[in-house]
């Protein structure tokens, strides 16, 4: 047995001895190669290091500020240049940074600071070894030296291979040339904070309304926790995560002995009075997203911005805005968003992101605030219904029990068989849920996504028919662009801002024109306009006085969440499309203020001023629209016994069945699904 074993076991040795040998023979070359040029990279690395000396005056050197203007030329803001504030006194030496600042710097971005000469291997290891683990490129390894050559040399480039390389040497040429405490200074001084807010001395002003050297122990530490992750940390809109970033620093903190037990906990639970402190600018919130569209690189050679903004009908709609809040003030309606959009090119003309942007919560953006829309998406809803075949004039049953798929306590008005359009046009939530059935929630959904006006991830049993109500948060940008499609032959168009940007030397960048997205049929999406144009439609909920009655047909749509915290309207032309948000910031309720009230004299006020006594206009009906006579019961083919309405639909699809409601005269036989209402409406 044990022969037998040896033999079996000397066997195999040798075979391994043989394929080793066989792979020395095949590799032997590439890898002596390699070697040679892996020996040769690195000295290469070291030549360049020592033969290409780094002036310390290119680390003063700050880029120009970008000027951005409105369409005409006039100055909207100036933005600080990467580095800093534009003033001269803009840089901040280290000695007047709190010492705390510096600590959890480098506790938090690189402990190994002091010890490595720019790059730390064992870092960069880590660093690859966590990427692969995670399958992406999460993790940098930089060290806070590459990271400062990375805002000097290569910032806005995009994460590659060689631009890690080049920041390597950069910070390795960097570390020869200055001491540590100047490389610290530099990147305070330069990091990105989030907010326009370049270097932790224009950080603390922007967010706490004073230098950086006034700043407590909880704030500034707060503050070093921003450039890290300067969206998902933003203490404005995400304050819960950056301060849950800021209790993670101060316990490594503790835990590395850079930061007293006892201090930490007072910081932990000194409150924090977070909010911008912005240079006085117009329309500020408009400003912030401009600059997000820019690509960082253009950002980061300053100049002039010239934008889409119309600055006369922005100054005219935000004295409005204000004026409105305030008188709804009692009623607990504390902030307002308007956008308005150019409807043929996707322009923005107007952006007030918050009425009062000085009041509370006036920091955050009304215009890209995620929020409930209500019944702002109920066009969606029939415009997927007409395209799967039916028409303005198919009948929807608003009663309570419309669907064993659609629960709702007693409450709620029903008003039992309405066509689509007197549905759409009034409101009504149960024809809403029983629209969205027949379509069905896969195909809505498909429509929103498409027109850009909600992600909607998940699946269809996720939001199920209350979709039709509003079931998902949505961005007022996003919908004033996707209501484009009624007036825009079905097709939409994502919003622009920027119409150029000049770099200081004459470089000219600007954006690419977007393409239009297809989302409805062209008969579908007039049809669908039509409805919510038809101001008789309106009246049987809203009434003949009601902001949306102008004077020329305007196709609109109010929603009015639950709660009444959010109110949407939503008003478009051929010539403009207008979205404004009123309600409360924090979510709370208003003292019962619908979307007619609260959001949609915003809506007449912009339509009203853009116009200047014009008259704006809707599409006219395309050729393959004709006119069609139902039942205005029942909404099939009349009979003798009708009444008979007139409406519109595609040619050749006019109802396919005669109406069989009405099969004597004062007799009306209703279907199954409204035999409950009618028991309830005691009209049996």
């Amino acid at each position: 047995m044990g022969a037998a074993w040896f033999a079996v076991t000397s066997r195999a040795v040798g075979s391994l001895a043989a394929i080793v040998r066989r792979l020395w023979r095949a590799l032997r070359w590439p890898l002596l190669i390699a070697s040679m040029l892996a020996a040769a990279s690195v000295e290469a690395v070291v030549v360049v290091v020592l033969a290409w000396p780094l002036d310390p005056g290119e680390l003063r050197q700050v880029g120009a500020p970008l000027v951005v203007t409105d369409r005409d030329g006039g100055v909207v803001a100036t933005v600080p240049a990467p580095g800093g504030r534009p003033d001269a006194d803009h840089w901040v030496p280290l000695a007047e940074v709190p010492s705390v600042a510096v600590a959890a710097l480098i506790e938090s971005e690189d402990h190994g600071f002091w010890d490595h000469q720019g790059v730390d291997g064992r870092g960069l290891v880590r660093a690859a070894w966590l990427d692969v683990r995670a399958g992406r490129a999460a993790y940098g390894g930089s060290t806070l030296t590459m990271q400062l050559a990375r805002l000097v040399y290569t910032q806005g480039e995009p994460r590659t291979f060689s631009r890690k390389l080049r920041e390597a040497v950069q910070a390795l040429r960097i570390e020869r040339a200055i001491s540590k405490r100047e490389i610290l200074e530099q990147w305070l001084n330069r990091a990105y904070f989030g907010n326009g807010a370049w270097g932790i001395d224009a950080a603390a002003r922007t967010y706490f309304g004073k230098p950086a050297a006034a700043l407590s122990t909880a704030e500034v530490v707060l503050l070093i926790c921003l450039p890290r992750a300067p969206t998902a940390y933003d203490p404005i809109v995400h304050p819960d995560a950056a301060r849950a970033r800021r209790d993670r620093v101060l316990a490594m903190m503790v835990r590395r002995g850079a930061l007293a037990a006892d201090e930490a906990l007072r910081a932990r639970r000194q409150p924090l009075a977070i909010r911008l402190h912005a240079a006085v600018t117009r329309a500020p919130h408009f400003v912030r997203w401009v600059i997000t569209q820019l690509p960082p690189e253009v950002a980061a050679r300053g100049g002039l911005v010239r934008t889409t903004l119309d600055g006369d009908l922005q100054g005219v709609l935000e004295r409005r805005a204000a004026l409105h809040v305030a008188a709804l003030a009692d009623k607990n309606v504390d902030q307002a968003g308007l956008v308005v959009l150019d409807t043929a090119s996707g322009e923005v003309l107007v952006w007030i992101g918050a009425a009062d942007p000085a009041a509370a919560g006036g920091a955050i953006d009304m215009v890209t605030r995620r929020r409930n829309p209500g019944s702002a998406l109920k066009p969606f809803v029939y415009a997927a219904a007409i395209e799967a075949g039916e028409l303005p004039s198919t009948v929807a049953f608003d009663v309570r029990d419309v669907s064993p798929d659609y629960f709702v306590a007693e409450g709620g008005r029903e008003h039992g068989p309405v066509r689509y359009r007197e549905a759409l046009g009034s409101s009504y939530n149960f024809a809403a849920v029983h629209a969205l059935e027949r379509a069905g929630v896969t195909r809505v959904m498909t429509a929103l996504r498409a027109a850009g006006v909600a992600a909607l991830p998940g699946t269809p049993d996720d939001y199920g028919l209350r979709l039709a109500l509003g079931a998902a948060k949505v961005r007022l940008i996003d919908l004033a662009a996707g209501y484009g499609f009624a007036t825009r032959g079905g097709a939409v168009r994502s919003p622009t801002a920027v119409l150029s940007a000049t770099a200081p030397d004459g470089r000219r960048w600007r954006p690419a024109v977007t393409a239009e997205r297809r989302v409805f049929s062209a008969d579908t999406a007039w049809l669908v306009m039509d409805m919510m144009a038809d101001a008789l439609a309106r009246r049987p909920a809203f009434g003949a006085e009601n902001p949306l009655d102008l004077p020329w047909p305007v196709a609109a749509k109010t929603g009015t969440a639950r709660g009444f915290a959010d109110t949407v309207a939503v008003g478009v032309t051929t010539e403009i499309t207008v979205a404004a948000w009123a309600g409360t910031v924090d979510g709370t309720p208003t003292q019962g203020v619908p979307a007619m009230q609260a959001a949609a004299p915003l809506v007449r006020a912009a339509l009203l001023a853009y116009a200047d006594g014009r008259r704006l206009t809707l599409p006219e009906r395309p050729a393959t629209v004709e006119a069609i006579e139902v039942c205005e019961a029942s909404g099939g083919l009349p009979g003798p016994h009708c009444a008979v309405k007139r409406d519109w639909a595609p040619r050749r699809r006019a109802p396919g069945h005669r109406c069989a409601w009405h099969p004597a005269a004062g007799v009306v036989a209703y279907p199954d699904g409204l035999r409950a209402w009618a028991a309830r409406a005691r009209l049996r």
